[in-house]
Order: structure tokens, then sequence, then C-alpha cells
């Protein structure tokens, strides 16, 4: 049995995804039960890793190694893969989020230590997906900057892909909103104040709620005419038992920020928050509400700004996509590398000549 503890004590700043409170709905929530893989030394828990067996038929596309190998094909050739589903089933390494796919150890091993916990790890992953039938294995989202665990990566033969970059708001400690905006672009600070005069004269007001069962049934058709608008079928039912599932296994760490226009709901975004930071994970807006105001902005950036400050919290963090937008309203992006081994040959020739064509941007 896992000494929750222990596993939580390991997670850095921005590892939310591998600790216990997101773990209970990712394991109630997957096709086939994950694994969580640890390294010990004596009776302490020195590394931690949980990872996930993926299907062809898993929904979870931004975590499965065939759909993330044909993003980077598109991006790299204009073309999807055409052998990419051979790669599955796959097991995903790390949190199945899009974003920081590490092995968490102990802060206080050496290198030579660290470098020895995560070759175990990542040999016994290798281990339990060959004996489960797997295809392959994948660590999607490496920080360029994990030094440790590229190496091992590398040396064990994975293939090293760009993939996408994640991005996180630093808050210093005791800055206000007003310090927060002097940080921004001159340009851009008249463009956060002719915004925020918009929404105060339209009488936007924002509440900070607990997710409920009750509050679901509001929120997922609003998720799905995100989703619609940028050109994704919004599944309601799906989307409702995904919050349904976060609200029963993540309480006391999923809050909802709500933005009402004139007393009508007209978005929200569903935050986490956990040690020293604030995690912002999916959204919806009542477009018919919302019209032309900058409701995003307000909600996603300005609101959680302050909500952020007012709670004495280090960062935002806000995962891969929407780069430029992100970095205009003052975030700093990681690039996340992905690490692919197919067990066949063939397929694993292909992957690294991918990766030639999509080198890591490091």
């Amino acid at each position: 049995m896992l000494d929750l503890i222990q596993w939580d004590s390991l997670q850095p700043d921005g590892g939310f995804y591998s600790s216990s409170p997101w773990l209970r709905h990712a394991e109630r929530t997957a096709d086939r039960p994950p694994f969580y893989f640890t390294a010990v030394d004596g009776d302490r828990l020195c590394a931690a890793m949980p990872a996930y067996p993926l299907s062809l038929e898993a929904p979870f596309t931004f975590c499965r190694p065939d759909h993330v190998i044909d993003r980077i094909s598109v991006e790299a050739t204009g073309l999807p893969t055409g052998w990419s589903k051979q790669l599955m089933p796959g097991l995903a390494c790390g949190a199945r989020n899009p974003s920081h796919s590490g092995i968490a150890a102990a802060d206080d091993l050496d290198m030579r230590t660290q470098r020895a916990m995560y070759e175990a790890v990542v040999e016994k992953a290798e281990r339990v997906a060959r004996d489960d039938a797997l295809k392959s294995v994948a660590f999607l989202y490496v920080d360029a900057t994990d030094d440790g665990l590229r190496a091992v990566l590398e040396q064990a033969g994975y293939a090293a892909l760009h993939c996408e970059t994640t991005y996180s708001l630093t808050l210093p400690p005791s800055e206000d909103f007003a310090g927060y905006l002097a940080r921004l672009r001159t340009h851009r600070r008249g463009g956060v104040r002719r915004d925020m005069r918009a929404l105060e004269a339209a009488g936007v007001t924002y509440r900070v709620r607990s997710l409920s069962d009750d509050l679901v049934g509001q929120l997922a058709p609003l998720e799905a005419q995100l989703y619609d608008r940028h050109g994704t079928v919004g599944d309601e039912a799906s989307l409702r038992a995904v919050l349904h599932s976060i609200s029963n296994n993540v309480a006391g760490h999923s809050e909802v920020v709500t933005a009402e226009v004139d007393g009508q709901l007209g978005g929200f975004v569903l935050i986490f928050t956990h040690g020293h930071g604030l995690y912002a994970r999916q959204a919806g807006f009542d477009y018919s509400v919302k019209g032309s105001l900058p409701l995003y902005f307000g909600l996603i950036f300005y609101e959680l700004v302050r909500l952020a400050q007012s709670r004495g919290l280090s960062a935002i963090h806000y995962s891969i996509g929407a780069g430029e937008v992100k970095e205009s309203r003052g975030c700093a992006g990681v690039e996340q590398i992905a690490y692919v081994k197919s067990f066949a040959p063939q397929i694993q020739r292909r992957v690294l000549d991918l990766a030639q064509l999509s080198p890591p941007r490091s």
C-alpha cells in the first residue's frame, strides 16, 4: 500500500497532478488501473511516479502517445504519421495531465543517487509495460529543465521530440494587483485597464465556490460551448461525468470561480489550490451572456491573480496552449519534451526519424 504522506511530500511545486488528491480522480476515471512506481532506500520513499496504461479507446487524447506523436508530425510535416496507432496500447508515465511528466524525487538526494532512483523507476516501468503486453512507454511532457530525467531517458534509448510549452505565472511575495500590472509591458497594461473598465461597466461579478454536484449541472453546458466554439464537439454528458468525479474525489482542493453578468452565469474556471500554487484546469462560457466582453481575461487572469495574491500563493499554473495570450499576461513558459520508446524496432526507428524533423528547442 502506498504511503500517501511520503508520496505527497516528494511532489515539487507544480506537481499537483501527481499528488494523491488528483490520483484518486485519475484512478477512478481510468480505462485500465494505473501503476504507481516507487524507489525506496530502506523505509524511506525516495522517488515516485504514476503511470497509466492507455488504449486506443482512452479519451485522454493529450496523454496518448499516438495522438501526441501525430500532433508533432502535423507540425513538422503537415501530415499525421499513419503509423502512430502502432504505439498503442501504451504506458503514459507521469501525471495524467499535459505538463510536467516527471518522476518526483526527494530534494536532498545527491545527483548520483537521484540518477539511480530514476533509472530504477524507468527500468521497472518498461518491464511492467512489456509484461502487460503494452507496445510503448512514453514520458510525453518532460520539462526541458529536468536534466536528470532527460539524461536517463536518452541513455535508455528514448526518442526526444519537441512537444509543447507549459505556462505559469509567478507571483512575488507581498505583490498586489498593481504590482502585477506594473510587470506587464506598457501597451499591455493599457489593454488590461481597458478590459477591466469594460467588465466593471457591464456589472461583472465574481464568486469562488466549492465544486458541488449541484453546481456541475450548470457548468457542463458552458464547457461544452467552449469546445464547440473551438471546433470540437462538446460531449456534455462526458464533461458532466468528469466534473462529478472531481467533485467527489478531489474534495477540499477543487473550487470554481464564476463570472456573472447582471446575475446571469457567463463563465467559470475550475481551480485547485495545492501547496504554494493555484492550478487553472478547465473553463466554460455562455457566449450569449458573454457577448463581446473580455470575460475570458477577467476570469482566467485578472480574477485568478487577485485570488492567488489574497491567499499568499506564489504561482498560477496554466498548463499548455494559448502561449502568446499567456505570455502577454505575464506568464513564462517551460518547454515540454516528449520521450517515446516503442518496443517494435521498426516503429521506434520512425519515431527517431520524426524526432530529427522536430528536435527539442533547448
